[in-house]
This record gives structure tokens, C-alpha cells and sequence, in this order.
């Protein structure tokens, strides 16, 4: 079975369930379906481990939960799985090593709370990255923020390198390791609910490949900034995306995504709907950089 279908059987019952109990109202539903969304979308993604010589286009599906571990307190859960499916924006790759296609899984799993202005959340991401070699890597990622007034929340998000992974790119070794971070945020909302955020900070840095021209160099301390968005369209959907940037952008990184994100208990116009919503989603390319040094 290929892997796009074998993602389909998984995430099409979660579908199914979700859509048969639209019909009760959010808050009869049980938590894990009332704070359940399912993300279709397009994904982009250029980093140091691209080689200096590809980029990927493709599909991302997400789902993400939160359950409730202490109501009154507003301490949740939050569990989540996506996955990306990719071709070489790029015909060098291909040329030089033979891959030209790219699979990622990723599973985000946390703590985060919701106490009157104050929002935290902290977890654990993973990334299995299926590409001119198979890597497995995770890292910690963690995110507090304050509501200055009702509309503006600043705050600070970050990540931390926990596990890294050696594989092969033609004879070479190499070795893929999440890029540490740390970003300050505004997240304003809008009077049609909509809000965006925008943010800057560094990373710890990156090592400059260009896989046809060594020796790599190394840029530390890098200037870091990106947005997201999150715009409803209706009581169950709402278009929402991501893009964050290291840079320098040109060996440094460029990612993307935006898509459709379906809400099966509804609650997109009225948060208190949904008091247990993740304030984290699954991990993706644009919270989860990756760096190659060889």
C-alpha cells in the first residue's frame, strides 16, 4: 500500500466519526471531538538539508486534539500527527544522487494551559524523514504567551534540539540535527476573529551546504522571523498556514504552508466553544528547521 493511501485509511475514519457527530452541538460532544481538527493543504520547504541544491513542493494532512486534564484549571493535552508528501522543486538531486520525492511524519505530543491572559504550552515534536536517507529526530518546543489587552498577545516560542541522526547522502555521512531557536511574538486578532501573529528573534545557526562546492561554512547566531495566520470562514472551517524564515535565506531556511482546517464540533467563531484547543499544532517544517553538516 502506498504511503498517501496508507494515510487516507488512517486519517479517513478519523473523518468519517467526525463528520457524523456535526449534527450535536460542541459542547454535548465529547472533548476530543469538540477541540479535534483535521488540516489538507500545500506544503514548501527549503533547508540546510536540501544540500544547497533542492527544494520540495507538496501536500501536508494534519490532526490535532486536545483533552482536558484539569477543567478548572485549564490544563490540557495536546496530541497530534501530520504528514508530508513532497517532489523536488529542483532538478539537481535527482541528477546527482537518483532521489527526487521527500516523506515526512511528524507527532506532537504536550502540556498547555489556558489561565485567564496566560497561555503556555510546552512538548515533544518528532520527524521521521524519509529522503536520500531515512532520519529520525525530536525536539522540544515550547511557547508562553500574555494578553497585553483583549486583541494583543505578546509572547515568546522556541525549540530545542533533543535528538539528532546519522545517514548517507550517496557514499558521504551526514548528519541531521533540528536548529535551536527562540522568537518573540505579537499575535493580534481581528474583529472577524481572524488573527495573525508575526514574529523575530536567532537561532543557534547553520551550516552553509552547497553540496557540489565544499567546504561548508557555518553562520551562528542567525536572525530569525515568519507569521501565521488563522482566518475563519465559517463556524467549521477556517483557512490557516505558517512560514518562518533563518537566514540568511539563500542557505538558511525557507518554509511554508497554508490550507483548509476543518473543525468537526464547530466553535471557529466562539473560542469559549472550544476551551480545550491545543495551543500548539503538530510540528511542521516551519517550527521544526533542520540543519546537515557533513
Amino acid at each position: 500500500m502506498s504511503q498517501p493511501i496508507r494515510l487516507l485509511s488512517i486519517l479517513l475514519p478519523v473523518a468519517a466519526l467526525a463528520v457524523s457527530g456535526t449534527a450535536h452541538a460542541a459542547e454535548s460532544m465529547p472533548t476530543p471531538l469538540a477541540n479535534l481538527s483535521l488540516f489538507a493543504g500545500l506544503d514548501g520547504s527549503k533547508q540546510p538539508q536540501d544540500l544547497g541544491i533542492n527544494a520540495n513542493m507538496g501536500g501536508r494532512f494534519a490532526v490535532d486534539t486536545g483533552f482536558a486534564l484539569w477543567k478548572s484549571g485549564g490544563l490540557g493535552l495536546h496530541v497530534g500527527a501530520g504528514a508530508n508528501f513532497s517532489d523536488a522543486a529542483v532538478h539537481v538531486l535527482d541528477q546527482i544522487e537518483g532521489t527526487s520525492r521527500r516523506t515526512q511524519y511528524y507527532g506532537s505530543v504536550g502540556l498547555f494551559q489556558t489561565a485567564g491572559s496566560l497561555r503556555w504550552a510546552a512538548g515533544y515534536d518528532y520527524q521521521h524523514n524519509s529522503y536520500y536517507d531515512d532520519f529520525r529526530l525530536a525536539q522540544f518546543r515550547g511557547r508562553i504567551g500574555y494578553a497585553v489587552t483583549p486583541h494583543n498577545e505578546l509572547g515568546v516560542w522556541g525549540t530545542a534540539s533533543l535528538r539528532d541522526d546519522v545517514g548517507t547522502m550517496g557514499d558521504t555521512e551526514v548528519t541531521l540535527q533540528p536548529i535551536q531557536q527562540v522568537n518573540a511574538f505579537l499575535r493580534h486578532t481581528w474583529p472577524s476573529r481572524a488573527w495573525t501573529s508575526v514574529w523575530g528573534g536567532y537561532a543557534a545557526g547553520h551550516d552553509n551546504v552547497v553540496w557540489v562546492l565544499p567546504p561548508d561554512t557555518r553562520d551562528k547566531n542567525v536572525f530569525v522571523y515568519g507569521a501565521d495566520l488563522f482566518m475563519p470562514l465559517s463556524d467549521r472551517f477556517a483557512m490557516t498556514g505558517a512560514a518562518n524564515f533563518l537566514t540568511p535565506t539563500a542557505t538558511g531556511t525557507v518554509d511554508a504552508h497554508l490550507g483548509l482546517t476543518f473543525y468537526p464540533g464547530g466553535g471557529v467563531f466562539g473560542p469559549d466553544a472550544r476551551p480545550f484547543a491545543p495551543v500548539q499544532t503538530t510540528a511542521n517544517n516551519a517550527t521544526f528547521s533542520v540543519d546537515l553538516t557533513r
